[in-house]
């Protein structure tokens, strides 16, 4: 379940982190120092794949929407998140080892591009993939059935995914992070034409 230029990276992990650390600096650096979920090679995936979506998050009393493109080869993932008036909000490539991050000046510094990653991942890549490289770490990943993917650590439910359709790359979905205390809703760009993919 993946995409790859700027959508489904900036669309998933974007939105969650610009929410979450405008919100609350202090909580976003305190969740700094714990445990982070491991990042998977772009060649995880299995697949090259592509998405354009429209993100909405929520943190606290804050609202969010951005317009995301997201690509996923074996060798990166790059994604681009631009705000309702086509404005980019940030830019992110990974190649495994290596990050290329731009940001407007709207964006907090706190935004971490390994936090956006991690949602992301949780959200799109396959199960199997998810669980063989986050078991060693102390991270539990499970799909108890009707559509919900869950994430754990050391018991505790860190963060839940919700799916309404087969494919997350053209469907319509939604994550909840309990750590960090925002929602994500995203849904397909079905008026898309181009305009992420031309702003990078």
């Amino acid at each position: 379940m993946l995409s790859n230029p700027f959508k489904r990276i900036q669309s998933v992990l974007l939105l969650s982190c610009l929410a979450a650390c405008a919100g609350n600096p202090p909580a976003m650096q305190e969740a700094a120092q714990q445990p982070q979920p491991p990042l998977l090679q772009p060649s995880s995936l299995g697949a090259s794949r592509g998405a354009q979506q429209i993100l909405r998050a929520a943190f606290g009393g804050h609202e969010a929407v951005l317009r995301c493109v997201v690509r996923v080869s074996p060798q990166s993932i790059d994604a681009v998140a631009l705000t309702a008036l086509g404005q980019r909000a940030i830019s992110v490539d990974w190649n495994g080892q290596d990050w290329k991050v731009e940001t407007a000046p709207m964006v907090p510094s706190q935004l971490r591009p390994e936090w956006l990653l991690a949602d992301l991942q949780l959200a799109l890549w396959p199960l199997a993939q998810l669980q063989a490289a986050y078991k060693p770490a102390g991270w539990e990943v499970t799909e108890p059935g009707g559509g919900v993917r869950r994430l754990r650590y050391g018991g505790k439910l860190v963060a839940e995914v919700a799916y309404a359709d087969a494919d997350p790359w053209h469907g319509r979905y939604w994550i909840s992070n309990f750590r960090y205390g925002y929602a994500l809703a995203i849904a397909p760009d079905d008026d898309a034409g181009g305009g992420a993919e031309s702003a990078r």
